[in-house]
């Protein structure tokens, strides 16, 4: 039996509301690993359920900590102040609902729960055992990680049942109003960088939007399971903004740019943007999106001919350097996930270097990152429609071999056939920093080592940074 496109997003309602009157708990549904769910796209060989299984390990014996007592767990920045960003608790709500890990993922819910901001219902971006940071402004909240927690518990719901279903309908209802703005006059719907931007992620005098905050497979998950059409506008807005945004020649969009898809003025391709191909190829191997497709081919196509053993951490739109460190794999691996919309034989070739760099480099960003972008590649980042909507997806291919199967007019069923499936500087924000003393105006702070020396990991070897995403409030 197979299920339209339209019966997600006009059938959304409906969905919901059938789950939220009746949501049992249940026994785990998608057991790690499953692979074979994407319709669309292809899978490096490279990227196995170990490779998978090795990284998580480390990220969770390194950054998966339960030091704030009750039951709480709570993802470790590695910046040695025993904090925690709500984009590293982002990334480990899902990270552990699709690695099957209910303690852990529940400890982290209610961890985040315990640091929602009570004036406006979300995560502080930066927080402690005893609570928001004061002296950065931890107490607003940052689009990426709200967002990946909403995606974390639409998992939870397709994983185990119980009340993650109600808690998530009502959470995206406050991402929506919180972190979310419909710009004028273009009428486009995207992300601001937290409760405290607003209508400046419309314009550069704003600081425009942060395109790494942009989740458009996510925002069609919204949409199909809360039936509001924002959501899949937002996904649709996202996608031909990619596109405008993007530098002619290598496909590059910076960190932020404003509703028409200006670059907002000294904006680079860095820690953040390095987010964007995994971010969009999602959207195609979950949906077929056109657009998502083209914004990746690009973009990789440009990182082929520079060879991915020498992409730097930094580009210019035009692509030049801004960076120095080869073999950073937030940088590699985001070229890697992104590969998975272009062709078998980049992907491969992009996977089998990334997967060849050691677990931690990077330390909790890295680390969180390459556990993230190594679901996908294996085929294990199931889309919880797959559960939620009872429709389950047949194996559309195996690693190694390309899962395209054509055209994007359906989503699979369950029958067991081949069916497809469609900061501005002044106020306040996330900063991103590559070098001492040089920042961008929004996203994750990454900066070097200690006294600005990168990390060596031996006579002979790469230099690695320690990417600590430090994010800073700046007045």
């Amino acid at each position: 039996m197979t299920f339209s496109r339209t019966f997600f997003f006009v059938g959304g309602a409906a969905l919901a509301a059938s789950l939220l009157a009746s949501a049992p708990a249940h026994a785990q549904a998608k057991p790690f690993p499953t692979s074979g769910h994407y319709a669309h796209g292809f899978l490096p060989s490279s990227v196995t359920s170990a490779v998978v299984q090795s990284s998580y390990a480390n990220w969770k014996t390194k950054y998966l900590l339960t030091d704030c007592g009750s039951g709480y767990y709570r993802v470790d920045n590695a910046t040695g102040d025993a904090s925690t960003f709500s984009e590293g608790q982002g990334y480990g709500l899902v990270i552990t609902a699709y690695m099957g890990d209910k303690t852990a993922f529940d400890g982290l819910w209610a961890f985040a729960k315990k640091n929602f901001n009570p004036m406006f219902g979300l995560m502080g971006w930066h927080f402690t055992c005893s609570g928001f940071t004061t002296s950065d402004g931890g107490a607003g909240s940052a689009t990426d990680g709200d967002t990946d927690a909403a995606m974390g518990l639409l998992v939870a719901a397709a994983q185990w049942g119980g009340t993650y279903a109600q808690e998530a309908m009502s959470y995206l209802a406050t991402l929506k109003s919180v972190d979310f703005t419909t710009c004028s006059p273009s009428g486009r719907n995207i992300a601001t960088a937290g409760n405290w931007q607003g209508s400046g992620a419309c314009t550069a005098s704003g600081g425009g939007s942060n395109t790494s905050y942009w989740m458009p497979g996510y925002y069609r998950v919204f949409q199909a399971f809360t039936g509001d059409s924002f959501w899949g506008k937002a996904a649709d807005d996202a996608v031909d903004l990619y596109n405008i945004a993007a530098d002619p020649t290598t496909g590059i969009i910076v960190n932020e740019v404003d509703q028409d898809g200006v670059p907002v003025s000294g904006q680079t391709y860095d820690y953040n943007s390095c987010r964007i191909p995994w971010r969009a190829a999602l959207d195609y191997l979950w949906w077929g999106t056109a657009g998502s497709q083209q914004a990746v081919t690009k973009i990789t196509n440009w990182a082929n001919t520079v060879g991915i053993t020498k992409i730097v951490d930094g580009y210019d739109g035009n692509g030049t350097a801004t960076g120095q460190y080869t073999g950073i794999q937030a940088f590699v691996g985001g070229f890697a996930a992104g590969a998975s919309g272009n062709s078998q034989s980049v992907v491969d070739t992009f996977s089998t270097y990334f997967v060849s760099i050691d677990n931690d480099n990077g330390t909790y960003y890295g680390s969180s990152l390459r556990t993230l972008y190594t679901l996908m590649l294996s085929g294990n980042q199931w889309n919880p429609l797959e559960v939620l909507s009872d429709a389950g997806v047949p194996p559309a291919g195996d690693g190694g071999m390309p899962v395209d199967q054509g055209d994007s007019g359906t989503v699979p069923g369950d029958d067991g056939g081949v069916s497809t499936m469609p900061s501005p500087p002044e106020d306040g924000g996330p900063a991103a920093q590559a070098t001492p003393g040089k920042s961008s105006s929004s996203g994750c702070g990454c900066r070097l080592a200690s006294g600005g020396s990168p990390l060596v990991a031996g006579a002979g070897l790469v230099s690695l940074l320690a990417l600590l995403a430090g994010r800073r409030r700046r007045r």
